[in-house]
């Protein structure tokens, strides 16, 4: 199982990134799991919706299930490193966005569309493999990303 952060300030691109980056593994046959950061504590769900009010209602599990989807929500912190484990021999890749302070391998977009750059050197980041800015390092992050997913390294 490998696992890639995608890191940077808001509005640098990740969920893009991301998305190109689960198309190629996909269209790859590789398994595939996204963890995303959400940093301020809102909700991220509709309290409009049924789901949403069993939600806000106090539910400690909430389950909704479709055809051929099912998403739980646990009202508890979040536990990476347990989310981790629980996925490991269930997907191929990881990819994980933001936790820009946690030690694993990670990219880092280094300019916001809206606030500007923030080089890399400003920050105390670990375990940075590659810099992008997306304005025109689109098509050099993914060729840098196919080549990173046909290593063999597994973490």
């Amino acid at each position: 199982m490998k696992i890639l952060q995608v890191t940077g300030y808001k509005n640098t691109g990740k969920t893009t990134v991301i998305n190109k980056m689960v198309k190629r593994l996909k269209s790859s046959g590789y398994r595939t799991a996204v963890i995303k950061h959400h940093h301020n504590g809102q909700a991220v769900y509709s309290d409009s919706t049924d789901t949403g009010k069993f939600i806000e209602s106090g539910s400690d599990v909430t389950i909704l299930n479709t055809t051929d989807t099912s998403m739980t929500v646990i009202k508890k912190e979040p536990d990476l490193n347990h989310q981790l484990d629980r996925l490991r021999g269930e997907v191929d890749f990881i990819l994980i966005e933001g936790y820009k302070a946690l030690d694993y391998p990670k990219i880092y977009l280094e300019y916001s569309f809206t606030d500007g750059a923030v080089p890399v050197e400003f920050l105390s980041l670990k375990s940075v493999l590659m810099t992008f800015d997306l304005r025109y390092d689109e098509d050099k992050l993914m060729e840098w990303f196919i080549h990173w997913s046909e290593i063999d390294e597994a973490f």
